[in-house]
């Protein structure tokens, strides 16, 4: 590993020093400068020593980005997996894809400095935007716990003491109306406020489903936020942050697979090399067919090979609710700042989906989550600007708790055919923390930092088997089928758990000239244990989870040249991981279940550029290559027999990823610009579950989408006419493969959309 350091580190000098005599184009096209927040406090960009991406408010818009997919697609190995109707980064092939949502995701998010711990916590918080960061690789010292893969912090704008007001409204083909505005300026001498909101209203979804004979998929969101900040001229502030979100949306429904031949007596073919693709006279599915031969089954295949058309008997509704607020307190000391941020959030969540995706009742299942966070941190920061060392010291605390009754209606395999899951998880969590940068000599700066973590989760309730539970939270559930009765037996009366960790970072920086920096660090983070309890079969499946724990080695270089016309942006990483947690099929179980995969090895590296070469014209490139391997001697019990998953490429772990830009604003010379945009993104092919089958390999994909735009040179009003997915491709965003089940889903990202965009400042 040293050896290939040291050889990339001297391709990254050569390289850089060869764009170094890149030849001047123009004074007029220079890269935008953008502050970050990587490191708690506000700095460049490019002097910041952490491989990541960082997204403008104005470069949002242009790149039409409306949700967490959008800002993914432009990083070079990020992308977003999809699960429950949440969607949770993926960076370097670290992301969430357990079925159980009490678990914590290795990406953490945070909104305005809050860490959200749960990936559901975000969806109604992502608006009015001021910049977005992804940082790379493990947070360990500054952001603690869940930052194995990484870090996503979104930044909301602030109340201004000038006025200012906007409004953006939209429309698309499927009949969806959107509008997100806002207000904001001085209330008094010292106090400002600001007022925004969004709402979604699609009116038609993209899925048409057959068997119901509708369409379903549609969003309906609205959410607003409201601020004071306060502020005195002795370097005291004070800002009180709301929000509240409802979610009355369709969830994106299943396209079922079949994998059983018609009379029941196996696999089909197509299942077992990855062919089968949509309805197939020769694969069927369901368990129905087995208990119930000689059906008509017709239903199960009517001649439909669109991923948009289905055929599933529930639609997939949620009622979600999402309510929050922080109290941030900053204080401006002699050589010091202290900071305070306070937060409450909570979330209810109900929905229900047809796990099958066919058109009888096989499996199906209804969530109901309330859940509660409360975190505080405390942090005290050093002068940067005129001292040889600072440092950045803090305590944080979080208590969660997540009170959670989901229910299920199946064929399985064991009695009855109701299956209840409910159980109540507390979280508290303690971490102390300290950040020191030291001034070696000019060119020459060593990064430390070290966090010392507790947390004691602590679990009661969760699976009970058989039929003796009717209802939910006071809402009537569908009752047996078959009225086979059994005793509720509880399979599991809980545990506590208690985790100790302590996480550090060390690393150079090198600034030779002033516009290259290299770095190096050597850092660690962990994911939280826990449990894994969603319907369960056995006892054995309700699995007790150490925390994943990850070393990361890391090289890079920034280079921002040709009179700030171009960055060129490289790094190599190695990560190593103990206790890797892994989502797996269980033979007896509906849903996927999370293990410990013990030892996981990555090795990747990537390149981004940004280049002006005239005024007007702005192109960005990135490249991302991961090759990730399970190391560990273990063998996994499936509905198709035992896999062995040494060797194995962990899930959603594509090995290229691909991303570029391109923008060019013609200055028409009558107070108008007319821009002309274009982004797009490729994902190679990748395994969407561990275990490595056919059935479970998705093609590489590209997405493109493309703007044209005409605004005023004040930039106070712009009209834009734009479609994503032009190119109408089909790809699967979740993927679960449940053999002894008779199916196998697929879920798939949206298809191709077109509309227009008015936004106006006041």
């Amino acid at each position: 590993m040293m050896n290939i350091m040291n050889r990339l580190i001297n391709l990254t000098l050569i390289i850089s020093m060869s764009f170094a005599i890149f030849p001047v184009l123009s004074d007029d096209s220079e890269i935008e400068v953008i502050e970050v927040r990587a490191q708690k406090r506000v700095q460049p960009l490019q002097k910041v020593g952490i491989t990541m991406a960082a997204f403008g408010e104005d470069q949002l818009k242009e790149l039409g980005v409306t949700d967490v997919v959008n800002v993914a697609a432009n990083v070079s190995n990020v992308q977003v997996n999809y699960g429950l109707g949440n969607n949770f980064f993926n960076i370097r092939g670290l992301g969430l894809n357990e079925f159980t949502s009490n678990l914590d995701a290795p990406v953490a998010v945070h909104v305005d400095e809050v860490y959200m711990s749960k990936g559901f916590m975000t969806g109604m918080t992502l608006f009015d935007i001021e910049h977005v960061e992804v940082l790379k690789g493990p947070q360990g010292d500054l952001f603690g716990r869940n930052t194995t893969g990484g870090a996503v912090n979104f930044f909301t704008n602030k109340p201004t003491s000038y006025f200012e007001a906007g409004v953006n409204i939209g429309y698309d083909n499927y009949d969806t109306f959107t509008t997100e505005n806002f207000i904001s300026g001085p209330l008094s001498e010292n106090l400002s406020g600001r007022l925004s909101m969004y709402i979604t209203e699609q009116g038609e979804g993209y899925y048409y489903n057959t068997t119901r004979q509708d369409d379903e998929g549609a969003v309906k969101e609205k959410a607003v936020r409201g601020q004071l900040l306060w502020e005195n001229d002795e370097g005291t502030s004070a800002l009180l942050s709301i929000h509240y979100g409802k979610d009355k949306s369709e969830l994106h429904p299943y396209e079922g697979v079949g994998n059983t031949l018609p009379d029941g007596s196996g696999f089909c073919p197509e299942y077992l090399n990855g062919t089968v693709q949509g309805d197939n006279a020769n694969c069927l599915r369901g368990l129905d067919l087995i208990f119930n031969p000689g059906q008509d089954v017709s239903q199960y295949y009517p001649g439909e090979n669109d991923p948009y058309t289905t055929q599933n008997n529930l639609s997939f509704d949620v009622d979600n609710e999402s309510l929050g607020g922080l109290v941030r307190v900053e204080h401006q000391l002699d050589n010091a700042l202290f900071s305070s941020i306070t937060a409450y959030e909570q979330f209810s969540q109900d929905q229900r989906e047809d796990s099958d995706g066919s058109p009888v009742t096989s499996v199906e299942v209804y969530w109901h989550t309330e859940f509660k966070q409360f975190t505080q941190e405390f942090r005290l920061a050093s002068d940067f600007d005129h001292n040889d060392w600072n440092y950045i010291v803090g305590l944080f605390y979080e208590h969660d708790d997540f009170d959670n009754a989901d229910y299920l209606t199946a064929y399985l395999p064991f009695n009855g055919l109701n299956n209840y899951s409910k159980y109540n998880q507390k979280v508290d969590a303690v971490a102390l923390f300290a950040h020191i940068e030291n001034e070696l000599t000019e060119e020459l700066r060593l990064i430390s930092g070290v966090r010392y973590s507790w947390e004691q989760t602590n679990l009661t309730g969760g699976t009970y088997k058989g039929d003796g539970l009717k209802s939910i939270n006071g809402k009537e559930q569908p009752v047996t089928i078959t009225g086979i009765a059994s005793t509720a037996a509880n399979l599991s009366d809980g545990g506590l758990r208690t985790d100790e960790n302590v996480t550090f970072k060390a690393g150079l920086e090198w600034t030779p000239q002033e516009d290259i920096l290299y770095y190096g660090s050597i850092s660690t983070g962990f994911r939280s244990g826990g449990y894994s309890v969603a319907f369960a079969a056995t006892q054995d499946e309700l699995t007790s989870l150490e925390p994943e724990e990850i070393i990361s080695y890391e090289i890079g270089f920034k280079s921002t040249l040709a009179n700030r016309s171009l960055q060129f942006n490289g790094s190599i990483f190695r990560y190593d991981f103990q206790n890797g947690h892994i989502d797996v099929d269980a033979p007896n179980s509906p849903v996927p279940i999370t293990i410990n995969a013990a030892e996981i090895e990555t090795i990747g590296a990537e390149l981004d550029l940004q280049w002006v070469p005239i005024d007007g014209l702005k192109l960005t490139s990135g490249v991302g290559w991961v090759d990730a391997e399970l190391k560990s001697d273990l063998t996994l019990k499936t509905g198709i027999g035992e896999v062995q998953l040494q060797g194995n490429r962990p899930a959603f772990n594509p090995k290229y990823t691909y991303n570029g830009q391109a923008r060019y604003a013609w200055d028409l010379n009558n107070g108008y610009d007319l821009i002309f945009a274009s982004d797009w993104s490729w994902r190679a092919e990748q395994y969407l579950e561990v275990n490595n089958q056919p059935s479970n390999l998705i093609d590489d994909y590209w997405i493109v989408n493309a703007r044209i735009a005409l605004e005023s040179s004040e930039n106070d009003w712009r009209i834009s006419l734009w479609g994503k997915n032009i190119t109408d491709t089909q790809y699967v965003t979740y993927l679960n493969d449940l053999p002894a089940f008779g199916w196998l889903l697929r879920g798939y990202g949206a298809p191709s959309t077109y509309g227009a965009t008015f936004e106006m400042k006041f």
